[in-house]
């Protein structure tokens, strides 16, 4: 469950839960040994909560702008996003002690949380109905 009334909390409370549920695969590349993995994740995750990060801050800044200029400032910063996805894959895919696969991996890990988040949300909200109709 995520509180849903403040952006910052928000985003402590996902980077938080993200961090707690990366350790998991971080830990089995390092016990395995596969180091060019665990590399590629971690940049990639470091990359992806930066950038989360930032998304918020520009999120932030939008709302006290004009609608046209928001619109404008929000489309720029999404290029500038993807012009960082691309030199992090690019980078990964150059150098050889980063696995490509595992930096892809860690790029859309926190994107795979906030899904895997909101499903668990939605089954507990249809299972407490449920139960509310039988009581």
């Amino acid at each position: 469950m995520i509180p849903g009334n403040n952006p910052a909390e928000v985003q402590k409370e996902l980077i938080k839960k993200t961090l707690i549920i990366a350790f998991f695969p971080s830990l089995y590349a390092l016990i395995s040994g596969e180091f060019a993995s665990l590399l590629g994740f971690l940049l990639g995750l470091i990359i992806s909560l930066l950038l989360f990060r930032l998304k918020t801050l520009n999120i932030t800044r939008a709302l006290n702008m004009s609608r046209v200029r928001a619109e404008t400032f929000i489309r720029n910063h999404y290029f500038v996003n993807y012009i960082i996805y691309f030199v992090v894959l690019f980078l990964a895919n150059r150098n050889e002690d980063i696995n490509f696969l595992a930096t892809a991996l860690g790029l859309l890990f926190l994107k795979f949380i906030i899904i895997a988040l909101a499903i668990v949300d939605i089954i507990k909200d249809s299972w407490k109905r449920r139960m509310d109709k039988y009581t």
